[in-house]
């Protein structure tokens, strides 16, 4: 995949936060803002994506029950889109807990790393994929893009 997005269209659909953390204190809109810079990556339409923010607990069970894998993660991704549809549509579940672990790991403020995970979310509905280290390297230059786009909109 290039790291070009495919056209300079805004990205349009529904794109909708959503909270399972009580008093979770996140820059919702900022984290929208840089979802839909993401989403310029998806080539066809958007329909709804829902970014879903939960804890360590519900990401550890999400995780050991879509992907066998035990603990927790930062992000994961449900591709929900009907190809009948061709529409691009998913669910993405957000872990807050990590996501600050990550914030102080990095030194960054937590709004960034949220908003970086939900963008992260996004480029993997447009089929880019973090297996291998150039892979993960394209992925990082759309997510510092979007984010730096994301600070200079608001």
């Amino acid at each position: 995949m290039s790291d070009q997005p495919p056209s300079n269209r805004r990205a349009a659909g529904t794109l909708e936060f959503h909270s399972l953390v009580p008093r979770a204190r996140v820059r919702r809109n900022f984290l929208l803002a840089c979802a839909r810079l993401g989403a310029r990556h998806i080539r066809g339409r958007i329909g709804q994506v829902n970014f879903v923010l939960v804890d360590d607990r519900e990401m550890a069970r999400l995780h050991r029950t879509y992907s066998a894998i035990r603990g927790t993660t930062d992000v994961l991704t449900f591709d929900l889109s009907d190809p009948r549809k061709r529409m691009t549509e998913g669910d993405i579940y957000i872990c807050l807990d990590q996501a600050r672990r990550q914030a102080r790991e990095y030194g960054v403020p937590l709004y960034q790393e949220t908003a970086r995970l939900a963008v992260h979310g996004v480029l993997h509905l447009a089929g880019y994929d973090d297996a291998t280290d150039e892979q993960r390297l394209i992925m990082r230059r759309l997510e510092d893009r979007a984010l730096a786009a994301g600070e200079s909109s608001i």
